[in-house]
């Protein structure tokens, strides 16, 4: 893909208990202090990481434990929190994430109702992208991790299709097409369920 997601899931503030101190760097194993640099550092090492699930997906079993292994596996390399729940409230754009307090047990109520759909098997071709499409924005308004959600939960789902019979390219849109829908998403799913009309599609034999 030429443009990175990645670029756009930073959003470090200074006085975060996430930055050093004084900066809008997160704290990471390299002991890095600059933004662009850290930027470049990530987008690197999360590139072979997210390859490495194309050939190998992390399993799981679509509970709150497989999506935090997927960050950690995504982004244990760099940040010390991978894997683990947020502990602070962040925001981008007009939209407030969840309260961190209320992270775990929602997260964990959402992925049981999807269980509680049978994981969509059983979900008719007419609703099944409008289904996936309230998942994943429900994923993403938690945004359980204090970096790097987006990256996680386009795995999560793709994972998710992958075992259900279907293939994600990620590349059939760009960046700002999947961004722009995935913000609009919290007010309306349409733009979202368009996009994963353009990247979702049926296995072959």
């Amino acid at each position: 893909m030429a443009e990175s997601f990645g670029k756009y899931d930073v959003y470090a503030t200074s006085g975060s208990m996430y930055s050093y101190t004084g900066t809008n760097v997160l704290r990471n194993h390299f002991g890095i202090r600059n933004a662009d640099e850290l930027k470049r550092i990530e987008a690197d090492i999360t590139t072979i990481r997210q390859h490495d699930l194309l050939i190998k997906p992390a399993t799981g079993r679509f509970t709150a434990n497989h999506l935090c292994s997927i960050h950690r596996y995504l982004f244990g390399d760099i940040y010390p929190f991978a894997g683990r729940y947020r502990r602070e409230s962040i925001a981008k754009g007009q939209t407030i994430f969840e309260n961190p307090a209320d992270i775990e047990r929602k997260l964990k109520k959402l992925l049981a109702q999807l269980k509680e759909e049978r994981f969509l098997k059983q979900t008719t071709a007419q609703d099944y992208l409008p289904r996936m499409a309230y998942y994943f924005t429900e994923l993403n308004y938690l945004h359980p991790f204090r970096e790097g959600n987006g990256r996680a939960t386009r795995e999560f789902v793709r994972q998710f299709l992958l075992v259900n019979g279907y293939n994600v390219d990620w590349s059939a849109v760009s960046v700002d097409e999947l961004l722009s829908a995935m913000e609009a998403s919290v007010y309306d799913t349409a733009p979202l369920i368009q996009v994963l009309r353009k990247c979702v599609s049926r296995q072959t034999d």
